[in-house]
């Protein structure tokens, strides 16, 4: 009886408000009202107007610094000389990514309580008029200007309460006026925010500044702990003027419990630079070990392997020389040299702008391409026993000639070409912890891992009992490598399957067709490699597919979305909005060229209990797929200090803050981790 009763006053105050007078205005994407706390407008005291937007879904309205675009609202009282407005009391807004851009906004609903001062000479003069502009966008913006007849007359006792309910609700959403002692400084480069936080909960903070230029919106604003006290380093344009006298804004901080939002308004300390702490949740030596056994696990790696066994192949036949321990040499310098030559690429690509990660190059279908020719030759040459020369390294010539130490080097080289994929499970949190630090101290992180990678091979080389375990050179080295030719060709494959992923069929048809000049090359090289047009026409064959590669690749070509198996694309607009609706979510950080990520998704995210978890309504389930070259899912990924992928985040029912699966997965771990 009592529930009937509340459905039927709640009917009843909704008929009424539907009947009433209360001033509003519809445009294509938004209704608008005016709300007030009272009908009795006093003089000489300020007087609030609520302006409610209830906005069109997908589409949003902005803040009073927009960001990098955008325009606020305003406000004018049109037929009342002595009402001026003051000021809108706005709420914290929501950021909103728009590569290379970020804007500060509101979806779906949005009360700006508008302050007016009334002066003295006010006397009623009935119906006015309320004039609003503001610029309203989704995938394109359009400016709206309307006028809303006011006339507080004919609002209804119910009207005021319903608007003072309404009111009240957006009044506690505010910001809170900041109790702590703030310490903040500023250089041409950056803004640093300190403050004590005795309790340790603070797990995020952002800064919506009022003045606009003042930093760069798109840029990750970093969060430092140490001794007790919280530091916020926020990155600002250099054209910006260094004579900044105080600073304003909102600091939005979220801890395990719930997100606050606090008011910010103080001088500052000029300074000539800030330095950056050196924090982490991992220490420098931390990192440094964590690379190097990740180093020596990605030995046994599916992506690694192949390249690995190549080298014991040619170990077998320098275990009779004296200087074998050399060529052990050779390549942990091929595996070092190979690391910081990308890690130099990787900072370039940055410092101009490009957000890359650490797996970059194979978010290139012509590196794929390149890549997938190469494994192919690689396992030609070892099935067909082709030898090429010792200007070309020798790979199939296992069983009579000796390699020669630029094979060393070149096998060092394609390790770490082809082992960066594998790196996430083990090597997520350090890789992400280097790539945020200055240039030499990440140096010392990825040596170390390329040691790692290396150390196997070259104890094993320098240790001369180690070699002479190994079997004598013989024919059966043949057999061998004819085996050793089958991971290769699987290789290839893979590497073929990304392309296609990557570029469509038609990156796949001009892969097929380098491939064929490839093998024509090795066909003719083969028959008679002694005469000098064969030579010239194989090599000819060879340069002239790889030139095709290169030069075929549409930078621009696009591949439509894919058609994901289980779940939905990754946009953070979607993933708020589903938080928002108190729903359990997972985002799954992923990319077709990451073995352990389809491995993962195989076991676990393709399985019949995740398609029925799903089902039941229990979780939502999204996508973000790096495997082309996506700023937005790699500035995500530096959020969470992480150089690449898997990257699983999980958030339970009305929690903040995900919680960071396990890089490996079963259905075991992953049930657990969800609990």
């Amino acid at each position: 009886m009592k529930n009937f009763l509340s459905f039927i006053f709640i009917i009843f105050l909704f008929s009424f408000h539907a009947n009433s007078k209360i001033a509003s205005v519809s445009t294509d994407h938004a209704d608008i009202e005016l709300l007030v706390e009272t009908k009795e407008i006093k003089i000489n005291e300020d007087f609030v107007v609520g302006i409610k937007f209830n906005i069109e879904p997908g589409w949003h309205v902005y803040w009073k610094n927009p960001g990098d675009s955008g325009l606020p609202a305003t406000v004018d009282w049109q037929n009342i000389n002595s009402v001026k407005f003051k000021n809108f009391l706005w709420p914290p807004p929501e950021k909103t990514p728009e590569e290379p851009l970020m804007t500060y906004g509101y979806y779906n609903e949005l009360v700006l309580p508008a302050i007016f001062s009334v002066g003295s000479n006010f006397t009623d003069e009935g119906a006015s008029q309320f004039d609003i502009d503001f610029l309203i966008c989704e995938k394109i913006c359009i400016p709206e200007s309307v006028s809303i007849e006011f006339d507080i007359s004919n609002y209804s006792d119910e009207d005021v309460q319903l608007s003072r309910d309404i009111l009240s609700s957006w009044y506690n959403k505010l910001p809170k006026s900041f109790d702590k002692e703030a310490f903040i400084q500023a250089s041409n480069n950056f803004i640093s925010i300190e403050w004590e936080d005795e309790k340790n909960e603070i797990s995020e903070v952002y800064f919506y500044p009022e003045d606009k230029g003042l930093i760069k919106y798109a840029s990750n604003q970093e969060l430092y702990k140490k001794d007790g006290s919280v530091i916020l380093i926020i990155e600002r344009p250099q054209r910006y003027s260094n004579d900044l006298q105080n600073i304003s804004g909102v600091l939005e901080i979220h801890t395990n419990r719930n997100k606050e939002s606090f008011e910010i308004k103080q001088s500052i300390n000029y300074v000539q630079s800030i330095e950056i702490p050196n924090i982490s949740n991992l220490s420098f030596w931390v990192a440094i070990i964590l690379a190097f056994f990740g180093g020596i696990i990605l030995n046994i790696m599916p992506c690694v392997f192949p390249v690995i066994a190549l080298k014991v192949m040619s170990f077998v036949k320098e275990s009779s020389e004296k200087n074998a321990w050399r060529h052990g040499l050779v390549f942990g310098l091929g595996v070092e040299l190979s690391m910081l030559a990308l890690l130099s690429l990787t900072f370039i690509f940055r410092n101009f702008g490009q957000a890359v990660g650490w797996g970059w190059q194979l978010q290139s279908s012509v590196v794929s391409s390149l890549l997938s020719i190469l494994f192919f030759s690689i396992a030609f040459i070892l099935l067909f026993k082709v030898e090429i020369g010792s200007s070309l390294t020798r790979l199939g010539n296992l069983g009579q000639k000796s390699t020669g130490y630029l094979n060393s080097l070149f096998l060092g080289c394609l390790t770490v070409i082809v082992a960066t994929p594998c790196t996430g499970p083990f090597m997520g949190a350090a890789i992400g912890w280097g790539l945020s630090q200055p240039f030499y101290i990440s140096s010392f992180i990825f040596l170390a891992l390329g040691f790692g990678v290396a150390f196997p091979t070259m104890i094993f080389s320098l240790v001369p009992s180690g070699l002479n375990l190994l079997p004598k050179p013989g024919e059966w080295m043949t057999k061998v490598g004819q085996f050793m030719s089958i991971p290769m060709f699987l290789t290839a494959l893979w590497l073929a399957w990304v392309v296609q992923r990557q570029s469509g069929f038609i990156g796949l048809r001009d892969l097929l067709i380098g491939l064929s000049l490839i093998i024509f090359s090795l066909i003719i090289y083969k028959i008679n490699h002694k005469k000098s047009f064969n030579k010239i026409m194989s090599f000819s064959a060879a340069v002239f597919s790889i030139l095709f590669i290169i030069l075929s690749h549409d930078s621009e070509r696009k591949v439509g979305p894919k058609e994901l198996l289980v779940g939905e694309p990754w946009e953070t607009l979607k993933v708020s909005q589903i938080r928002s609706e108190g729903k359990n979510v997972l985002v799954n950080f992923t990319a077709d060229w990451c073995l352990t990520c389809k491995v993962n998704e195989a076991v676990v995210f393709n399985s019949k209990y995740f398609k029925d978890l799903i089902s039941s309504g229990d979780l939502v389930y999204f996508v973000a797929d790096w495997t082309n070259y996506d700023s937005r899912i790699t500035k995500e990924l530096e959020n969470y200090k992480r150089g690449g992928v898997p990257l699983y985040l999980y958030w339970k029912k009305d929690d903040q803050s995900p919680k960071i699966l396990p890089a490996i997965l079963s259905k075991q771990i992953f049930k657990e981790s969800i609990r």
